[in-house]
């Protein structure tokens, strides 16, 4: 028994590590962390796969629930960071609605679109959930990789950076909410279960600014573990408690959710299966890649355009929007998790998600939108 347990933290302590030195690696090559994190997932799978290996299913299990930590953790400062963009003053907010419904109508529209033509193939849930499911994942905007991108660009500062946020929060808001519909069901005691656990979620504003780490973490697993238990996935009470809580408890949390949440990415690299791949799978992925690109390139551009904003700003904040990352690898990761898509679409997604973050960078440097060392912003 302890021979089992010190064999799965040293798989666990080793599969962090690799994490990390492919994180840097995609860092150093300037792309977010995450796409390294998921290249080490494929690659092992790739391993495992070739050397006919199987993980013992305690060190699995091990790995899995610490994954699953590290995903609650990541959610609930997701929906702290989230906070205070969707609490923004009044004005800027309503300065933004445009910006924003362009940024998630549009691309929401395309992607519900395009999902009815795979949805024969790749829908076990049903059509309904699978289309609906598909237009909210092409509208998400992944927030932190967006704030990072800013703080490295010296935009976080600058009016075209607190509107790429403000707006990134209403559409992730939206986003999560039609998660929320797709996945909590009909069930009535489902549903006055989640009533009452939203009606204490207010309570969480009043914590104090400087809670330790532990009650947080305590709040955003039992969150989660409600939610769970409803019927909805864990993620959404986890992001629902950070929500309500603010802040304070991103900044908080955050140390931690950063030194867990590489090991389920990994866990979904892993599950990429190129086995899977055939040539309409090929075309499939094509073509959400595409709808996606163009939904929010498209939809943030007229949004801005129609908000009176220059060509020149409407176009670095479609960039901007068609940021995915993270979040959107979480959210189509739970849709793959619930039954709503299949293992094959789940790898489309997470195709287009790699691939429209790693447009961003070239493409703010396309529009002189540059890092303080490279130059200055026009």
């Amino acid at each position: 028994m302890i021979a089992t347990a010190l064999g799965a933290i040293a798989v666990l302590l080793g599969l962090l590590g690799l994490a990390r030195v492919f994180g840097a690696a995609a860092v150093r090559l300037g792309q977010p962390a995450v796409v390294g994190e998921i290249a080490c997932g494929v690659l092992l799978g790739v391993v495992l796969a070739a050397g006919d290996v199987e993980v013992p299913a305690r060190v699995g299990t091990t790995v899995d629930a610490v994954a699953q930590l590290g995903l609650v953790l990541f959610l609930f400062c997701v929906g702290a960071r989230l906070a205070p963009g969707v609490g923004a003053p009044g004005r800027e907010v309503v300065a933004v609605l445009p910006l924003a419904a362009g940024a998630t109508v549009v691309p929401f529209a395309l992607g519900a679109a395009l999902a009815v033509w795979p949805a024969a193939r790749h829908a076990p849930a049903g059509t309904g959930v699978f289309v609906l499911f598909v237009g909210a994942a092409v509208a998400v905007t992944a927030l932190p990789v967006l704030a990072r991108v800013l703080a490295e660009r010296d935009l976080l500062d600058r009016p075209e950076g607190r509107r790429a946020l403000v707006a990134a929060a209403m559409a992730d808001a939206a986003a999560w909410l039609a998660l929320a519909v797709v996945v909590g069901g009909s069930g009535g005691a489902s549903w006055v279960l989640v009533a009452a656990f939203a009606a204490v979620l207010p309570a969480l504003s009043r914590l104090p600014r400087r809670t330790p780490v532990a009650v947080l973490a305590v709040i955003a697993c039992g969150a989660a573990a409600v939610t769970e238990a409803a019927g909805p996935h864990a993620a959404i009470g986890a992001f629902l408690a950070g929500f309500a809580v603010g802040r304070g408890g991103a900044e908080a949390l955050a140390p931690v959710a950063g030194l867990l949440v590489p090991l389920y990415f990994v866990r979904v690299g892993h599950r990429v299966d190129f086995a899977l791949l055939d040539p309409l799978l090929v075309l499939e992925t094509a073509a959400v890649i595409v709808v996606a690109v163009v939904g929010k390139l498209g939809g943030g551009y007229l949004g801005a355009r129609l908000a009176g904003h220059p060509r020149h700003d409407a176009a670095v904040f479609g960039v901007l929007m068609n940021t995915r990352g993270v979040t959107e690898i979480v959210f189509v990761t739970i849709g793959l998790e619930l039954g709503v898509i299949d293992g094959a679409f789940h790898t489309a997604l997470v195709a287009m998600a790699l691939v429209t973050t790693a447009m961003t960078g070239p493409l703010l440097n396309r529009l002189r939108v540059t890092t303080p060392e490279r130059g200055v912003h026009p």
